[in-house]
């Protein structure tokens, strides 16, 4: 014997309100039976009659949004019973500012630095530590004559700009 009527698990709507869910319940697509506590939130707040007649004034295409909504204004208001979502949103907009100002911070240490290390780099290419040298490189590999340019050029070696890198 089969039977016509197709039977569906109540939605968490129906079922907190204990009347017959039917396929096209309002409340279905929005409260499912395994998320009771977001159907109780919205209930006690708004009330089952004022859901009903919000989620009919919104577009079918929206009315996820519109349900999605209304759980988080209702489980905020719980929370924050004066304020709601307000305070929720004014508290997260606190902490982005305080992270702004802390990004700018960091910027300005960031360029102060850049600028600090660019007046060094300036300072050690413009006054070498000792007067230039007279450059006699015997001719060789051209590695071993560019190091030794550079060495008679600027007066010190790699090694020893190394070093000076490190006392600053």
């Amino acid at each position: 014997m089969e039977s016509n009527s197709k039977s569906t698990m109540p939605c968490a709507a129906c079922k907190h309100l204990r009347r017959r869910c039917t396929e096209d319940c309002l409340f279905l697509p929005y409260f499912p039976a395994a998320e009771p506590e977001k159907f109780m939130a919205v209930h006690r707040v708004f009330g089952a009659s004022n859901i009903s007649k919000m989620l009919q004034d919104v577009p079918v295409t929206d009315r996820g949004d519109a349900a999605a909504s209304l759980v988080y204004e209702a489980t905020a208001r719980l929370q924050q019973p004066v304020y709601g979502c307000v305070a929720l949103i004014a508290s997260l907009q606190k902490r982005v500012f305080q992270l702004q100002s802390e990004l700018d911070e960091v910027s300005a240490t960031t360029m102060r630095l850049r600028t600090q290390l660019s007046s060094a780099l300036s300072f050690i290419v413009s006054s070498p530590q000792s007067p230039p040298l007279a450059c006699a490189a015997e001719e060789g590999s051209s590695h071993e004559h560019n190091k030794q340019l550079q060495q008679c050029q600027y007066g010190y070696s790699y090694p020893q700009m190394k070093d000076y890198y490190t006392e600053l």
